[in-house]
């Protein structure tokens, strides 16, 4: 029998010379993208890797700027016919770009950033702070192209693919970002205006956010702005947080089967987030028991504690 070492150690290294970081050297909007890739207009760009060579790929996250550094990780492309799932190297954003500009906007206050994969229990932590601290508190809306579903309550602000896109070439959408779905096109954003508006009326905004939204907000405000407590479901190990998740999310009964699916394959990049970009948390919670969390951002959140 032929040794196939060296063919396996090439095929190892043809993909590590293809998962490298690299750099933003140009980037431009795919409208019109092919047919299997949905309606939606896909960022590429032009991206020098580490060794030198430059790549075409797919961009994610938000606000991208030449010189911004990019990391790879492999993510759902899209369903075929024979409902396949075709995934993809595409680059997502790691830092800011390496050049001198203004980043930090003068602010009235700070946002309060809640982040973990679906099923956590962010809503629900939310909410419970809402009703508890109504006076100081407000949610930012979330704008999606997503279908409205039982249990929104006035979570999202709906609208179609194409205003979503009006709004964010506009710059009135500052954070965004696409989750991959079998069933719909899913673009969730936040809006400026929306999160500017509670700070004049002299209130705390709560954001219910994920991993690339949460970028994209430190982005545009600047990292101080943002008080950010990360959601961890119970677990030492990932299989048993996913487990967990796996569970709240058929309990709470808001979703498909193929929608449960989608949510826990992008809740195993959101916990791998913890970990690698510690530097946009000031806090990690697991959200085992309720009223613990909640006696914990009364602690942790200023002005909480004396509301």
């Amino acid at each position: 029998m032929r040794d196939s070492s060296p063919i396996i150690h090439r095929a190892q290294k043809k993909r590590s010379d293809k998962l490298q970081s690299g750099t933003i050297v140009s980037f431009t909007m795919l409208r019109n993208p092919p047919s299997q890739f949905g309606k939606s207009p896909r960022p590429i760009g032009l991206i020098e890797l580490e060794d030198g060579s430059n790549v075409l790929a797919t961009l994610v996250g938000s606000n991208f700027q030449i010189g911004q550094t990019v990391r790879p990780r492999m993510r759902l492309s899209y369903v075929n016919e024979e409902k396949l799932r075709i995934y993809e190297v595409a680059y997502e954003t790691v830092m800011p770009a390496r050049i001198s500009y203004p980043r930090e906007k003068a602010f009235p206050g700070y946002i309060l950033a809640l982040t973990g994969p679906s099923g956590v229990g962010k809503t629900t932590v939310s909410r419970i702070l809402a009703k508890g601290f109504g006076g100081s508190l407000t949610s930012v809306p979330i704008v999606t192209t997503r279908a409205p579903k039982s249990g929104d309550e006035g979570e999202y602000l709906h609208m179609t693919t194409k205003e979503f896109e009006n709004m964010r070439a506009k710059g009135a959408i500052i954070a965004v970002t696409h989750i991959p779905s079998a069933t719909e096109e899913r673009w969730y954003g936040y809006r400026a205006a929306d999160i500017e508006a509670i700070w004049k009326a002299g209130k705390l905004p709560v954001v219910i956010t994920e991993m690339h939204l949460l970028q994209g907000l430190a982005t545009h405000f600047g990292r101080r702005s943002i008080l950010s407590f990360g959601l961890l479901p119970p677990g030492k190990s990932k299989r048993t947080m996913l487990s967990h998740l796996l569970h709240r999310l058929r309990t709470r009964g808001r979703d498909t089967e193929e929608h449960i699916k989608d949510r826990l394959k992008n809740a195993e990049a959101d916990i791998a987030f913890f970990k690698e970009r510690k530097d946009l948390f000031d806090h990690l919670l697991v959200n085992e028991d309720l009223e613990k969390v909640i006696s914990t951002l009364k602690e942790r959140v200023p002005g909480l504690s004396e509301a």
